[in-house]
């Protein structure tokens, strides 16, 4: 299994013939997963539908600076130029009559979409799905996602052909993010990232994540004087990784000796009977709120002080590293 090819960039040849339905790469930034997969899907004939979160995205992408295939084009000696067609852009080699090579599309948009024939499309690249913080979130984005996806895919299946590939590409900038929630696949890489494990397949081979946190490319662009010269939080974000891996006490506590308070998402907070002191467990209970969508900001309004607990007074336990993580994404602390 390569996953990056002898010159260190992402080897797509590889991922793009895997059997799968979604394949979702999260790693740092410039490491050869847009570029690289473009360049791959063009070279080999395959029309692809280029998706965005958001039709403001989706806008610069079809702008001539924000062009996704600009550099492509300068590499490969093509003309590949976006021309708009209502909510979506056709990415023609040699302008408005050339050949359609790319189809795009945003998913905040996905109703406009539906009805539209997509037979002729065999992947989806979802390019940058990971949001950015502050970036505006899209009400119901995970299943708003699948909605699209069965828009594109239909009943292919049914008929005996392989399903639509979607790729999914992310900047490692929030472990807690719509898809992660959604597939539950947020403790699995946490578990990945303590293992130095790279690849991961769902028991029903439909799905696999990559988390590219061992990039050659990564290493180099270490030594360029943008990155020696960065804060450590922007280096963590853009080369090593935005999954952090500090802790702070990290042990199991007898729950009998604990009150529960509340539950969010995969932990349960519980408080110390007698002492000052609260505990972060894997056992939830009632009230609890969904780590998602307007449950999880209810639960970030309701329950503020815990960020001034753990925060200021130290008085957190965590049953393992899983769970502080947790914690710090469902308050927004990371």
């Amino acid at each position: 299994m390569k996953i990056y090819d002898r010159n260190g960039w992402v080897n797509w040849g590889y991922f793009c013939n895997l059997p799968r339905a979604f394949i979702m790469t999260v790693g740092a930034r410039g490491v050869g997963k847009t570029y690289g997969l473009l360049k791959y899907l063009i070279e080999n004939g395959k029309p692809f539908i280029y998706l965005r979160r958001l039709q403001a995205q989706l806008d610069i992408s079809g702008s001539e600076t924000g062009n996704p295939f600009r550099k492509l084009n300068a590499d490969l000696c093509r003309d590949i130029r976006p021309v708009k067609n209502k909510n979506m852009i056709e990415f023609r080699d040699g302008g408005k009559e050339g050949e359609l090579i790319a189809l795009g599309s945003a998913l905040s948009t996905v109703a406009t979409v539906r009805g539209f024939d997509f037979s002729g499309y065999d992947y989806i690249v979802f390019d940058e799905c990971v949001p950015m913080a502050g970036e505006r979130p899209i009400k119901n984005e995970f299943d708003a996602f699948l909605n699209f996806y069965e828009t594109v895919n239909r009943n292919r299946e049914l008929e005996g052909k392989s399903p639509v590939l979607c790729l999914m590409l992310g900047n490692a900038n929030q472990l807690l993010n719509p898809y992660f929630t959604g597939w539950k696949f947020t403790k699995t890489a946490l578990k990945m990232l303590a293992g130095k494990q790279m690849i991961y397949t769902s028991p029903d081979r439909t799905r696999t994540m990559v988390l590219l946190t061992d990039s050659p490319i990564s290493k180099k662009k270490a030594e360029t004087s943008l990155y020696k010269n960065a804060s450590s939080g922007f280096l963590n974000m853009a080369i090593d990784n935005a999954f952090r891996t500090d802790a702070t006490k990290i042990h199991s506590e007898p729950l009998a000796e604990y009150r529960h308070i509340v539950s969010v998402g995969d932990i349960g907070i519980y408080r110390h009977k007698s002492e000052k002191k609260y505990y972060v467990s894997s056992i939830t209970d009632s009230p609890h709120y969904d780590d998602y969508g307007i449950s999880l900001k209810q639960f970030q309004t309701d329950y503020l002080l815990l960020r001034e607990i753990y925060m200021g007074q130290k008085l957190m336990i965590f049953e393992s590293y899983e769970n502080e993580i947790l914690f710090r994404e469902y308050l927004k602390l990371n």
